[in-house]
């Protein structure tokens, strides 16, 4: 599937999500990707270089039971989740997508986003393709709910910045609310309610386990936080990805936890290192689930 968009994309999703499309196109330039590319793997192997010094970090430290808990049920949860979430999307727009297959498709996305971007929506979209979607309208609804989950996610960790005392945070949280609401107003137009009720209820269940997941694995770290705190964070896991300027957000999406850390006076070493095994841990689940049916001979989305 083309990433680039067409006329029939700008049909498929609002005007003002137009330019984010644009800059999709232009970062997955081939002439740019391994730029955009070695830029990342700078940033990240860099950062965690310099956040394990910062820690004095020994792997001795490590919590296996947490590590382990989120590489056995949270992160193949947090798949099975992003296969409902695929499936939903489907029916959106017409489309069936059978569970199985959309669990498989989303495990599959989850390691192409280690691929020239943009890897995991590529997947996505071509697995609609398969189900019968023009590639007009699978590139609009992809970048559609990609955003709508960006915009849901900003408005929690917005209002996890306001509770943690920052005022600025509820004008954050009136944005992403206010762009929350723009997005579901437009989709509402087009989508039966009870799918869009699905649509909003499944992110609330993927943000809420991100959270959970982002928790785990600070505590893995040994540098526990509460939930508000966690919650905060969760913003960094996705806006990179979401905007895919680098393959999946490597190195951009622990930096941005890393400044999110010291605006609240955290350990920016430690947000930097959690994001990063939060990222690595839900990459190697979805290896091992891809294999799994690949070994099954159940490999076909």
């Amino acid at each position: 599937m083309s990433d680039r968009p067409t006329e029939a994309d700008a049909r498929a999703m609002p005007p003002w999500l137009a330019p984010l499309a644009r800059l999709r196109a232009l970062a997955s330039a081939p002439h740019l990707r391994p730029w955009f590319g070695g830029l990342g793997l700078v940033l990240l192997l860099g950062g965690a270089a310099w956040s394990v010094a910062a820690l004095d970090l020994d792997l001795s430290e490590l919590s296996l039971g947490f590590l382990l808990l989120n590489l056995v049920i949270l992160s193949p949860l947090n798949l099975l989740v992003a296969g409902v979430t695929l499936g939903i999307t489907a029916r959106s727009i017409g489309r069936t997508i059978p569970t199985g297959a959309a669990v498989r498709t989303a495990a599959l996305a989850n390691v192409a986003e280690l691929l020239p971007l943009p890897g995991g929506a590529v997947v996505r979209g071509s697995a609609l393709v398969r189900a019968g979607a023009g590639l007009g309208e699978s590139a609009g609804i992809v970048t559609l709910t990609a955003v709508l989950t960006l915009s849901m996610t900003v408005t929690l960790s917005a209002t996890a910045l306001a509770l943690m005392g920052y005022g600025s945070g509820w004008v954050l949280t009136a944005l992403g609310a206010g762009a929350t609401v723009a997005l579901l107003g437009w989709l509402a137009r087009r989508v039966p309610a009870r799918l869009l009720a699905a649509m909003v209820g499944i992110r609330l269940v993927t943000l809420a386990l991100g959270v959970v997941r982002l928790a785990v694995s600070f505590a893995t770290l040994g540098a526990g936080v509460g939930l508000t705190e966690a919650a905060l964070y969760t913003v960094a896991a996705s806006l990179g990805s979401t905007v895919a300027i680098i393959p999946a957000g490597f190195g951009l999406n622990e930096a941005i936890a890393a400044g999110l850390a010291a605006l609240v006076s955290g350990s920016p070493a430690a947000a930097f290192l959690a994001v990063a095994l939060n990222r690595a841990l839900g990459l190697a689940a979805g290896a091992i689930v891809s294999l799994g049916f690949v070994l099954s001979g159940r490999h076909e989305l």
